[in-house]
């Protein structure tokens, strides 16, 4: 089970088996008693959603803000379709 660390400098993490785990790219590869209990001390799942595509959003052409709804929040103006 996949979990990333409350705080991102914590670099090593003793499971409750007493097996030590080392992050890679922050995420903990870890047994699932082991990743419940470093969920529950603050650790969380990554997402696996990955990254959203710019072709689906709107860009604000007053504040350049990007947003995925026509109307900008930050200054309410008219978005664009991004390319």
């Amino acid at each position: 089970m996949k979990v990333v660390a409350p705080a991102r400098a914590v670099a090593e993490v003793d499971g409750l088996s007493g097996r030590r785990y080392k992050a890679r790219d922050g995420v903990y590869d870890m047994a699932p008693r082991d990743a419940r209990a470093l969920i529950k001390a603050g650790g969380f799942a990554p997402s696996l959603a990955g990254t959203t595509s710019a072709g689906l959003g709107w860009r604000c052409p007053a504040c350049s803000f990007g947003s995925f709804f026509r109307c900008c929040s930050r200054c309410g103006g008219e978005c664009e379709r991004e390319t």
